[in-house]
């Protein structure tokens, strides 16, 4: 009985080719190789970018957290000074002329820009 089933899997096998594989697939392979390796590479440095500012963040909050807990209260009362300090707002109004004219400046200015943009 384990004759019959020898020559039958002999049988199969001889009759099962290998299969045949296009000409160009090793280029194919290694194309698809090269583009995993790729991906990869870059999934790996968006994770370093990332932890980079997340350590960057941490450590500029740690440098204020640490001045504004030494030296809080003389920070506190310069402020208070600057607060009391201020001109008084009837004074402001001979900004007001320029505070309106540079937005309006910006404004004209980007419309030129748009209009002649092919001369530049």
């Amino acid at each position: 009985m384990t004759e019959y089933k020898d020559q039958g899997l002999r049988k199969a096998a001889r009759q099962n080719k290998p299969p045949q594989l296009p000409s160009n697939f090793t280029y194919r392979m290694m194309k698809r190789i090269g583009e995993e390796m790729y991906l990869r590479e870059k999934r790996q440095e968006k994770r370093l970018f990332i932890l980079m500012i997340l350590t960057v963040t941490l450590m500029i909050g740690g440098c204020i957290g640490m001045i504004v807990w030494i030296y809080g209260k003389e920070i506190a009362e310069g402020l208070q000074k600057s607060v009391n300090n201020l001109p008084e707002p009837s004074s402001l109004i001979f900004y007001l002329p320029m505070l309106i004219a540079l937005p309006l400046l910006r404004i004209f200015d980007r419309w030129l820009r748009r209009k002649f943009k092919h001369l530049l």
